[in-house]
Formats: structure tokens, C-alpha cells, sequence
């Protein structure tokens, strides 16, 4: 993701990425922003799984519409609830089937 996608994901400006990443500023996970962090890596793990360490699969799978999530992934992160259900749905998936 781009410092502003993750921003937005993040509902934080670009430049307070930058901070975080120059280890300027920390993302505390007892704050609204640090659990939709805490999510969205977990989404990043559950996405690994489905698609192995391919990052173009990936990004394809996050850019295109996905019918069973009525919408595309990577808008549907932007809110909680849509981050909330892209989660779900891949955790779903990668669990064996038939368990």
C-alpha cells in the first residue's frame, strides 16, 4: 500500500504516516486508528494465505470486485465494517474445507 491508501485505511493524513515510518510518531493499539491497524495486518496474514507470497495475486485480488463481498476490496477496507468483512471473508477462505 501507498503511505496515502494506508492513510486512508487508517482515516490518518499521509504526512502522519511518513511520521510513523521515520519512528517519529507510534501507533498505540489501545486507540481506535491502532485496532484498525491491528485488523488490517491480520487482513495482510489471511490474504498471504490465500494467495502465497504472491504480491501481484495480491493486488489483483484486492483491486477487483468481488461478488461475494458485493464490492471491490480495497475500497470496502476504508470503513470499518467493510475492513471488518474483507477480513471475515478471507479468514473464511482460508480455513480447510470440510473442518
Amino acid at each position: 500500500m501507498t503511505h496515502a491508501e494506508l492513510a486512508q485505511v487508517l482515516h490518518l493524513d499521509a504526512q502522519a504516516i511518513s511520521a510513523m515510518e521515520a519512528g517519529v510518531e507510534h501507533l498505540r493499539a489501545d486507540t481506535p486508528t491502532g485496532q484498525r491497524a491491528i485488523t488490517l495486518i491480520k487482513l495482510h496474514q489471511a490474504l498471504a494465505a490465500n494467495v502465497g507470497l504472491d504480491e501481484q495475486a495480491g493486488k489483483r485480488w484486492m483491486a477487483s470486485h468481488n461478488t461475494a463481498l458485493a464490492g471491490t476490496p480495497a475500497s470496502l477496507i476504508q470503513t470499518k465494517d467493510g475492513l471488518g468483512a474483507v477480513l471475515t471473508y478471507l479468514q473464511i477462505m482460508e480455513a480447510p474445507q470440510g473442518a
